[in-house]
């Protein structure tokens, strides 16, 4: 039989705490081996245990803010953080995740959608977010549906820029961001979905 996966949880909500661990020790190929209502007691933690995830609260307390925490546990070597949070501002979400964060869930998600990010997470996979903060065509800004067009029709990041009278650094910004409103990948993926929906066509300019 295989080894479980070992999982500290960082969260300072005792109700949320107690409701993830007794659900995720539940689950047969998972063991919970620690929790932590504070980051510097957390960082302790994994340190001496070296888990395989963390499951982090963004807003617990400590001596540092949320990107220097982050940042801290995922220096510890063989971790991998998933990030529990209630903070759903695509803009914060982009910051985690570039940092390193292997998943980004909301709090209002199940027991059962965690266990399942993390397996997914063990297994290789990356940049997990999510569902309620996938948008559809409908809810992407006006700038963003102008990059999609340009991606669309074959444009690189410095003829974007220069037709947008913008940087190549702030477009290729707004791809990573469309990539996590998304559910997306990479830039290829991005291109893909953008020809799929329609936004190279003429009809797109109507």
């Amino acid at each position: 039989m295989e080894e479980p996966i070992t999982v500290l949880i960082v969260e300072d909500h005792q109700v949320t705490l107690d409701g993830l661990s007794m659900g995720l020790s539940r689950e047969p190929d998972i063991k919970v081996v620690g929790t932590a209502a504070d980051s510097n007691s957390g960082l302790n933690i994994a340190k001496e245990l070296r888990p395989d995830i963390i499951l982090l609260d963004l807003h617990v307390p400590g001596d540092t803010g949320p990107k220097s925490m982050v940042q801290s546990f995922l220096s510890i070597p063989g971790c991998r953080v998933i990030i529990f949070s209630g903070e759903s501002r695509m803009a914060f979400i982009q910051v985690v995740m570039d940092l390193g964060a292997s998943g980004y869930l909301l709090k209002s998600e199940s027991v059962a959608k965690v266990a399942e990010t993390i397996r997914q997470v063990m297994s290789g996979k990356r940049s997990i977010i999510s569902k309620d903060l996938v948008v559809d065509k409908t809810k992407l800004t006006k700038s963003e549906e102008e990059v999609l067009k340009s991606l669309a029709r074959g444009m690189k990041y410095q003829d974007i820029a220069d037709t947008r009278k913008t940087s190549p650094a702030t477009v290729r910004k707004q791809c990573e961001l469309l990539l996590l409103k998304l559910g997306l990948t990479s830039r290829e993926e991005l291109i893909a979905w953008a020809v799929k929906k329609g936004f190279g066509s003429l009809e797109s300019e109507k």
